[in-house]
């Protein structure tokens, strides 16, 4: 509740209540799975159905919401479906199976869904037959503040040991969907001789990628950084693009990110990415390392850079967090109207 300051905001709620797990004793992906079974019991079956509730919006899938509803009659279930992942590339996750049926279970108990992108509403559509007046599609925006002062290119030199123009990738790099091989093996193979690559966030090297890195027979460097959103908005700045070869994405805050930063996007042709970035990316085929390295070349014209940033920053103002808030009040205001 304190991480996103919530608890800023007690005045404007009659009841408020709130908790967070700190995972500190056991790795996270293990204590997620150690704690389902209590958080379920405090939250579902003592706390919910101990109060007058007139929405229940959960911020995942939940397999007794039918249970909930049947004890709260006049009760409300909003459900976010943020993708449809696990449902396309079943085999890539080890609890797809149970992801998949609370899903479902979830998605039929629901008065109102809302998607955070077009693909997705098809995708559930078309995955779960679910009505089209039950959808709203709602976008997410961009977080990252607009500092006024960064990191310039000689400070990122000296203390990053960036030396030469470098693409910037953000994110998980072992997920297969984010496709990273791909930009990576693009690197490798020709895009080394000419920049640096910057990996921010997503965990440190593993000894697999240390290898391959070491490898690389160029002057380019391969950088791991992480650290706060004031070097990432400097990264942005500093980077000759940012590069998004996910093959899939539920909506893709990253490309956001760059945009409003003034950061030149290259980004996948799939799922929902196009609907973010619009007109304002060069796209490319996700399983094509050679498409990568043509759109890559071609942002050497300064004119298509100049282009990719004037049309950025337009495409960046059409997401905002009101937009947001305003679409789901809505939402909510027409169940309790």
């Amino acid at each position: 509740m304190n991480e996103y300051k919530l608890s800023d905001y007690i005045k404007n709620f009659d009841s408020y209540w709130g908790y967070k797990w700190r995972y500190t004793l056991f790795p996270e992906e293990y204590t997620s799975y150690l704690f389902g079974i209590p958080n379920t019991i405090i939250f579902n079956n003592i706390f919910l159905h101990s109060k007058k509730i007139d929405i229940y919006h959960p911020t995942y899938y939940i397999k007794d919401l039918n249970n909930f509803k049947n004890k709260h009659q006049y009760a409300s279930v909003v459900l976010t479906v943020h993708d449809m992942i696990h449902e396309l590339y079943p085999d890539h996750f080890r609890d797809s199976k149970s992801i998949i049926n609370a899903k479902q279970l979830s998605v039929n108990s629901a008065d109102s869904i809302i998607c955070v992108s077009e693909n997705t509403k098809k995708d559930l559509i078309r995955l779960y037959d679910v009505p089209d007046d039950k959808i709203t599609v709602i976008y997410h925006s961009n977080s990252l503040s607009k500092f006024d002062t960064n990191l310039d290119r000689t400070e990122l030199e000296r203390t990053y040991s960036i030396t030469r123009p470098f693409l910037l990738y953000v994110g998980d790099r072992k997920a297969f969907y984010k496709n990273f091989s791909t930009l990576f093996e693009a690197y490798k193979t020709s895009l080394s001789d000419h920049f640096d690559l910057v990996c921010f966030g997503g965990g440190k090297f593993h000894s697999g990628e240390s290898r391959m890195i070491e490898e690389i027979q160029s002057p380019g460097k391969v950088i791991h950084l992480a650290g706060s959103d004031y070097l990432l908005a400097s990264l942005y700045k500093n980077a000759f693009c940012f590069v998004y070869p996910s093959l899939y994405e539920g909506f893709g805050i990253p490309p956001l990110e760059a945009m409003g930063m003034g950061c030149p996007v290259i980004a996948s042709n799939t799922s929902s990415i196009p609907e973010v970035v619009g007109n304002a990316a060069l796209l490319f085929d996700p399983y094509s390392k050679k498409s990568l390295i043509d759109a890559v070349e071609a942002l050497e014209s300064e004119e298509l850079r100049r282009k990719l940033i004037i049309s950025g920053f337009e495409q960046e103002k059409k997401f905002s967090w009101e937009k947001t808030v305003v679409e789901t009040y809505k939402v909510y205001n027409r169940l309790v109207s």
